[in-house]
């Protein structure tokens, strides 16, 4: 079938991030050892918890001022958690353009509230995209078939007809799962590769 939108991830796609030299600012703020902070910081039931948003970035770092010591306000705390982010986008605006043209553009990313806010200030890069499906706004994390199922509907088109990139192989194995055609992302030259090898104009 013919490839009707296209679906991104966020994180590692458009945007790349490190949490090294956050983790570090952070933790130079606690009282308590980098393995204990991390540990606090890193619980796999936190995160999803913040990540579907079951908490908000409020309570996520209440928890980590209790928890882990950390002596922030959450300003600052905001500001630091979002410092992830490199400047320069992965994929350029010049491709995003000639994609737009052509066919929807649907991002679908597990993220926060804090960081999806500091991109919409900081970026021009989601005024690119026609449906933005976030985890934290639809309650499901990829490779969840729910956080999928409502980029399909977005799409309004069938799930053969849409093609997906993202960085991680257990997104990429959940998107074809359903039918998609997905490319997991290395650089932009491999994707503009695969977007000619499904039919897409470019």
């Amino acid at each position: 079938m013919k490839i009707e939108a296209l679906l991104f991830d966020l994180g590692k796609v458009l945007i790349n991030f490190s949490f090294e030299p956050v983790v570090k600012t952070l933790h130079e703020s606690c009282s308590i050892s980098r393995a204990q902070f991390e540990a606090i910081l890193w619980d796999k039931v936190l995160v999803r918890q913040y990540e579907r948003g079951e908490i908000s970035t409020r309570e996520f770092h209440n928890h980590l001022c209790e928890k882990a010591s950390l002596n922030m306000t959450l300003p600052q705390f905001c500001a630091t958690w979002s410092s992830v982010f490199m400047p320069d986008l992965l994929i350029s605006e010049e491709l995003l353009t000639n994609l737009k043209r052509r066919y929807p553009l649907i991002l679908i990313s597990n993220t926060n509230e804090a960081h999806v806010e500091f991109i919409r200030e900081k970026y021009g890069v989601l005024d690119y995209f026609d449906h933005t499906i976030f985890s934290y706004e639809v309650g499901a994390l990829k490779p969840d078939t729910k956080i999928f199922e409502h980029a399909i509907a977005a799409s309004k088109h069938p799930a053969d007809a849409l093609f997906f990139t993202d960085d991680r192989k257990e997104n990429i194995v959940a998107a074809t799962g359903l039918g998609m055609h997905a490319h997991q992302f290395v650089s932009e030259a491999k994707l503009v590769e695969a977007l000619r090898q499904a039919g897409i104009e470019i």
